[in-house]
């Protein structure tokens, strides 16, 4: 198995993310443009898209890396390690973004000027 042979699965998982980085990209720029307005929960809120695309971007790595694996001939048992570590660090990391988009929400807004 060549790079060849693995590229188009890597490119199409990627266009398949495509929708949801645009959606955290964007939920970053809107959070740093209206900073003052939302307040505190703006960086509750960066820090959230930023966790995602994070996990969109190590979700990517880990399945170049289990194609990388398959080509060099690793056992399917260390294979299946890898990706269990790549798979709990990717839940970890939504379910702490999840838990900062929550407080972002929650965060007192600042008054608003009269």
């Amino acid at each position: 198995m060549t790079f060849n042979d693995w590229l188009p699965a890597i490119l199409s998982q990627a266009a398949f993310m495509t929708p949801s980085l645009l959606a955290y990209i964007t939920g970053i720029v809107l959070c740093l443009s209206w900073r003052r307005r939302i307040g505190v929960g703006a960086t509750y809120a960066v820090a959230a898209f930023a966790l995602l695309v994070f996990g969109q971007a190590l979700s990517l790595l880990g399945q170049v890396w289990i194609y990388r694996a398959m080509a060099d001939g690793i056992s399917a048992s260390s294979t299946s390690l890898g990706h269990s570590v790549i798979g709990v660090a990717h839940v970890l990391i939504s379910l702490v973004s999840t838990g900062l988009l929550i407080a972002a929400v929650l965060a007192k807004r600042p008054p608003s000027p009269v």
